[in-house]
């Protein structure tokens, strides 16, 4: 029989408050979006959650309780002995894991004392953003200082690739230039062409393609991604590995907020691409803006477009960091605040529109902020890009007429999407599918 009061690490007589507080605290330590899938921490995931619904509602807690007093009356002192040392041997095994992801440069989970490491140490990574193994061939040019522990890295640059010499560049624009020259030649001449437009055109088309195809070939620009414990990071270099022409890394401490912006346009109702932007922002002010487009229908774009994909990553990393400070937040302010984030007259605004605390939820505004207890919610539904939230008293008693309370939260508009969200379960309950 599992023992959940062992496993939330609670007594018997815990209160819903301190059952709350024990589930966010692990819940947080073993999130799935911390660990990329490790056994170990799925399955001591699970038992968190499990342990959670068990005990957190009356009856099923009532109905363990029986069973767990039997369970350990019949089994007496000697069953219980057993048990206290397989709890501490799970404790043992526990720190021993935790240990070994502390010390292990490469593991994907990482520990407390990683988060409080801000130092880069200078070990290349061994996986790229999707999880798959990196070919010991990929060329990391540089490595940050100041993301923390490397999780993961991508690179579109070789350790067999060279820079083209001076020489070998001037040969292959020759040759290009050459080839165009024989074409148009071939095309005015072979046919005949007699307008001066047309000669024109084909004197001019084949040797810019040409040119395009040399530029192409000879030129050396490549890219470093990379996703820290504490941050991310892009470095560029062109012509030469030691000629960085773009770096740039991002602290998560240095960040506030950020805003994600994804935008899937139609044309006659059939798919023509997606716009997307990345804002990060500390206190209004702007740290990095990415804005892009892809063609995936899924969300999904080729590996190539690599600022999509670090700030897509960057993303889980910066949600796992909020949450990893939650309890820090609810202790101090006893809530967690959401900003809207506007765009005017060339910069971003940032207004505080929602707290979220233990067990309610509460709109501000200008005139009188409003608080949503759990047990207050009607539902909570979605229409088009905004979250609906109901009050137990909201009645819609006629087409055009409706009494009551309803908020909305515009999504588009909702900094730290993905962490409003995960808040939202933990300390609230509700589960969003």
């Amino acid at each position: 029989m599992k023992n959940y009061y062992s496993i939330l690490e609670i007594t018997k007589t815990a209160s819903k408050e301190e059952i709350k507080k024990a589930y966010r605290l692990k819940a947080v330590k073993y999130h799935p979006d911390k660990h990329n899938g490790d056994d170990y921490f799925v399955h001591k995931f699970l038992e968190v959650q499990e342990s959670y619904e068990i005990l957190i509602d009356p009856i099923k807690r009532e109905e363990y309780d029986i069973k767990y007093s039997k369970y350990f009356s019949e089994n007496g002192h000697t069953e219980n002995k057993k048990k206290e040392e397989s709890y501490s041997q799970e404790k043992s095994k526990e720190k021993e894991q935790e240990e070994e992801f502390f010390y292990n440069p490469h593991k994907p989970f990482y520990s407390e004392r990683d988060r409080n490491q801000n130092e880069t140490p200078q070990f290349e990574p061994i996986v790229d953003h999707w999880g798959n193994k990196l070919d010991p061939e990929v060329d990391f040019f540089k490595l940050p200082t100041k993301i923390g522990k490397i999780i993961s890295g991508y690179s579109s640059l070789y350790k067999s690739q060279k820079p083209i010499s001076g020489t070998s560049k001037f040969k292959r624009y020759a040759i290009c230039i050459l080839i165009a020259i024989a074409i148009s030649t071939g095309i005015i001449f072979g046919i005949g062409v007699q307008s001066t437009v047309w000669i024109f055109i084909w004197a001019v088309a084949p040797l810019a393609l040409m040119i395009w195809i040399a530029d192409a070939n000879v030129q050396f620009k490549h890219y470093n991604t990379f996703i820290g414990v504490n941050g991310f990071a892009r470095f560029t270099c062109e012509n030469s590995r030691e000629n960085i022409t773009e770096s740039y890394e991002i602290n998560f401490n240095d960040v506030t907020d950020l805003l994600k912006v994804t935008q899937i346009n139609k044309r006659n109702f059939n798919y023509t691409g997606t716009d997307y932007g990345f804002v990060w922002l500390k206190n209004g002010k702007l740290v990095r803006e990415v804005n892009g487009s892809h063609q995936s229908k899924e969300g999904k774009p080729d590996k190539w477009q690599d600022e999509f994909w670090v700030n897509e990553i960057a993303e889980r990393y910066w949600t796992v960091y909020l949450l990893d400070n939650m309890e820090k937040d609810l202790e101090s302010k006893g809530y967690i605040e959401f900003n809207l984030i506007g765009y005017s007259n060339g910069s971003y605004e940032s207004v505080p529109y929602i707290r979220l605390g233990i067990g309610y939820i509460e709109f501000i505004n200008s005139k009188e902020n409003f608080k949503y207890n759990f047990n207050d919610i009607k539902s909570v539904h979605t229409k088009g890009s905004n979250l609906f939230i109901e009050h137990k008293n909201y009645q819609k008693k006629f087409y055009f007429f409706k009494s009551g309370n309803k908020n909305g939260i515009p999504l588009r508009n909702l900094s730290n999407y993905q962490y409003f969200f995960r808040s939202f379960e933990l300390l609230l309950g509700y589960k969003f599918d």
